[in-house]
C-alpha cells in the first residue's frame, strides 16, 4: 500500500499503485476464476494486471486507480455468479490493445502491418488455412477485434452513471447519495459494468426479483428502480444510443398495495398540550417543534432556517422559506413567505436569540465542514413527542401540516390560500400566473387559526 496522508490518528493508504520513474502504474491480482476476462497481447489470460496511469501525480494516480479496480470489482462479482459465462469489458479490450502497443482503429489505418495480423490470428486461435473453419472468437476478443477495425468505443453502466453526475442529475446531499448507492450496488451485481446496449429488459426484471427476494416491499423497490432509471435515460439521450430504456414501465406486482403509515392529526387539545410544554422546556427543539404546529411547514424547511429568513419587523412578522446553504425545497411551489402567528411568533422570536447566523444552531453539524442533515433532528423530536405522552400512534412532526389544513379549513380559508400557505402545488388551469396572494392576505388567514 502507498501512504498518501497521515495526520494523528489517521492513515489513508491506496492499494494496486506503485510508481516507475515519474509515472504511477496500476498493478493488481486477477481473482481466481476471472484470468480469462483480461488477456496479454498473445491472448495468454492474465493472474496480474499492470499497466500505466498515466500521471505522476500520487492523488490523482489514486483516484484512477480506485475507478480501475471498482469496475474490476463489479466484472469480477458478475462473472462468478453467473456460472462463469465470460463477460465483455471496453475497458480490457482497451488494455489489451495498449498491450499490444496498438490503438484503436489500427486495423484500418495500417492494414498491412504484420503486428495486426499477429494480434488479429492470437485474438481469432489462428493461423487458419483457407478451407479451415474458423472458431468463433471469445465475446471480449470479438469486442478487442472490432475496437482494432474501428468501431465505437461502447459505452459502459460506468460511463452512464459518470455523464449523470458531470450533467448535475446526481445525488445532491448524503442521504440522497447513500440511497443512490444501495441502488446501484444491487444493479452492479446483476450486470457489473456492462456495455449499456447489452443490458436488456431481462436484466431490469431480475433487478425487480433480486429485491423482492430480500424482502422489500412493493412501493420501495419502486424508489430503487427510480434511482437507476434515470441513468440510463440520460446515457441514451447523451450518448445517442437511440435504444429504449429497460427501466422503462417495469412491471412491480402489488405496487401501490403496500399500506401505507398513515399520518394522524392533532386535535386542539393536543396542540395545546405541546404548546405548554414547548414552554415549558423553552430550548431550540421545542421553538422548532412550535414553530412547524403554527406554520405548516416541513421539518426541513424549518430547522434550516438562517436568521436572515425570519422578518419580525413591519406589519406582517413572517418567515421566507427559499433554498439555503443548509437545504433545497422539495419543488418550485415550497418557496413562499409564511406569516407568525401564535406559538410560532413566541418561537421564532426566541430562536433569533440564538448565537450565529442559524436559526437553530443546534442542528447543525458538530464538525466543521459537516453536511448539514435536516432529517437528523426529526427522530429526536419526534422520540420527545412521544415519550411526553403528546403524540399517539400516527402522529409526528409532520402531522402538523396536516392539522394546519384542517384548521384553516375549519376557519373557512379559501383552497388556493391554503395551498399557498403550505407551499402545495396547485392543481388549477391558472397555476403560475400571478405572484400569489399577498402577504397580509395570507396573514390574515392565518390569524383565524391563532391561538387566543
Amino acid at each position: 500500500m502507498v501512504l498518501l496522508f497521515v495526520s494523528g490518528a489517521f492513515r489513508l493508504t491506496a492499494k494496486y499503485i506503485q510508481k516507475k520513474g515519474n509515472v504511477w502504474y496500476f498493478r493488481r491480482r486477477v481473482s481466481v476464476g476471472c484470468e480469462g476476462l483480461h488477456r496479454d497481447a498473445k491472448g495468454r489470460p492474465q493472474s496480474v494486471l499492470y499497466f500505466s496511469l498515466k500521471t505522476g501525480d500520487q492523488i490523482e494516480a489514486a483516484k484512477r486507480a480506485n475507478d480501475h479496480a471498482k469496475r474490476q470489482d463489479a466484472l469480477w462479482d458478475n462473472h462468478l455468479s453467473s456460472g462463469h459465462v465470460e463477460g465483455v469489458d471496453p475497458k480490457a479490450a482497451l488494455g489489451r490493445l495498449e498491450a499490444a502497443g496498438l490503438k484503436p482503429g489500427d486495423g484500418l489505418r495500417y492494414p498491412d502491418n504484420p503486428l495486426i495480423d499477429r494480434f488479429i490470428e492470437a485474438l481469432t486461435g489462428g493461423p487458419f488455412e483457407p478451407f479451415e473453419e474458423h472458431p468463433a472468437p471469445s465475446p471480449q476478443s470479438s469486442l478487442t477485434l472490432d475496437l482494432l477495425m474501428g468501431k465505437a468505443i461502447p459505452r459502459t453502466l460506468s460511463d452512464a452513471k459518470d455523464k449523470h453526475i458531470e450533467l448535475g442529475k446526481g445525488p445532491r446531499n448524503k442521504t440522497a447519495q447513500q440511497q443512490f448507492d444501495r441502488a446501484w450496488s444491487v444493479l452492479m451485481g446483476i450486470t457489473g459494468d456492462a456495455i449499456i446496449k447489452d443490458v436488456r429488459r431481462e436484466q431490469a426484471n431480475a433487478y425487480v426479483g433480486k429485491l423482492r427476494d430480500r424482502g422489500i416491499t412493493a412501493d420501495t423497490i419502486s424508489k430503487y428502480v427510480y434511482q437507476i432509471k434515470p441513468v440510463f435515460d440520460t446515457a441514451i439521450r447523451e450518448f445517442e444510443l437511440g435504444i429504449p430504456n429497460p427501466f422503462e414501465s417495469l412491471t412491480i406486482a402489488g405496487k401501490g398495495s403496500d399500506k401505507p403509515h398513515e399520518r394522524l392529526p392533532y386535535a386542539l387539545y393536543e396542540l395545546q398540550a405541546i404548546w405548554r410544554q414547548c414552554r415549558v422546556m423553552d430550548d431550540e427543539r421545542r421553538w422548532a417543534i412550535a414553530m412547524m404546529s403554527d406554520t405548516g411547514a416541513r421539518q426541513a424547511e424549518i430547522v434550516g432556517l438562517r436568521k436572515d429568513d425570519v422578518i419580525l419587523t413591519g406589519d406582517v412578522p413572517h418567515i421566507v422559506i427559499r433554498p439555503n446553504i443548509n437545504r433545497r425545497l422539495k419543488n418550485a411551489q415550497s418557496e413562499r413567505q409564511v406569516p407568525l402567528v401564535g406559538e410560532a411568533l413566541w418561537a421564532a422570536q426566541r430562536a433569533m436569540t440564538t448565537a450565529g447566523e442559524h436559526l437553530f444552531p443546534v442542528f447543525q453539524p458538530r464538525k466543521p465542514g459537516g453536511t448539514f442533515n435536516p432529517n437528523s433532528a426529526s427522530a429526536a423530536m419526534n422520540k420527545w413527542l412521544k415519550d411526553n405522552g403528546l403524540a399517539k400512534v400516527g402522529q409526528g412532526l409532520h402531522s402538523f401540516r396536516h392539522t394546519l389544513v384542517d384548521r384553516l379549513r375549519d376557519a373557512g380559508v379559501p383552497k388556493d390560500v391554503r395551498e399557498q400557505i403550505g407551499g402545495w402545488k396547485s392543481q388549477g388551469v391558472s397555476e403560475g400566473y400571478g405572484q400569489g396572494f399577498s402577504l397580509a392576505r395570507l396573514h390574515e388567514a392565518m390569524l383565524k387559526i391563532a391561538p387566543l
